[in-house]
């Protein structure tokens, strides 16, 4: 029977009880702490940067083992009057990125599921997760817009070289175009050189058939 109570009360304890804020324990300076956590959806550097940017209105934030970071005078007036303790780690979990939070309000005494500061503490993690969701929004249209202006680069330079290609196809056209006018002028000079070659072989001709004759009548003369 107990078994059953303490299952039923660990399952209670895991499940979300103010939008996506759950509760929970981890380890937390080797040394399991009870509190709340939530999933982000954004690069663990970027919950890193932002949670510490969020930390510093409420106190001084140090890094601690193991990649935490804590505020050990933390002065949150949405979750109680009095000083917090409160400890907290990001790690990379099931592809996102998971954000634990643990806050003491005195020795050995954390918020967690039914104390009385809880839905305070879950309400002030998710306006945290609010920023830093608005703050991955624009990162994503950011990257958004320089894939379009980086798109626009490779499309005007794609229009220039298109446009030395025509200019070079031009000239290329150009110079076919005068290397052709240059080849009929030679056609035609060759066509006449022919003509004229095929004129002065038959003056050849008759010119040999004249000599020779010439040759015959001096030789006769001779004999």
């Amino acid at each position: 029977m107990k078994s059953f109570i303490f299952a039923f009360v660990f399952t209670i304890s895991l499940a979300p009880v103010f939008g996506q804020v759950f509760t929970g324990m981890d380890e937390i300076e080797k040394a399991k702490k009870e509190g709340f956590y939530t999933y982000i959806n954004s690069d663990e550097k970027y919950v890193v940067e932002s949670w510490k940017n969020y930390l510093k209105k409420f106190g001084k934030a140090e890094a601690g083992r193991g990649g935490t970071i804590n505020v050990y005078q933390a002065k949150i007036s949405d979750i109680s009057n009095g000083t917090l303790t409160l400890l907290s780690k990001i790690s990379e979990e099931k592809n996102k990125t998971k954000l634990f939070v643990s806050i003491a309000t005195g020795p050995d005494t954390y918020i967690q599921n039914g104390h009385e500061n809880y839905r305070d503490a879950s309400d002030w993690l998710e306006q945290f997760v609010k920023i830093i969701n608005l703050e991955e929004n624009v990162r994503t249209e950011e990257k958004a817009l320089n894939e379009l202006i980086s798109a626009k680069t490779k499309n005007q330079k794609a229009a220039e070289r298109l446009v030395r290609e025509l200019d070079s196809n031009k000239r290329q056209t150009e110079l076919l175009v005068k290397k052709l006018e240059e080849a009929k002028i030679e056609k035609e000079q060759i066509l006449a050189n022919q003509e004229q070659n095929k004129l002065d072989q038959k003056a050849n001709e008759e010119a040999i058939i004249q000599q020779a004759q010439k040759f015959e009548e001096a030789k006769k003369k001779v004999n």
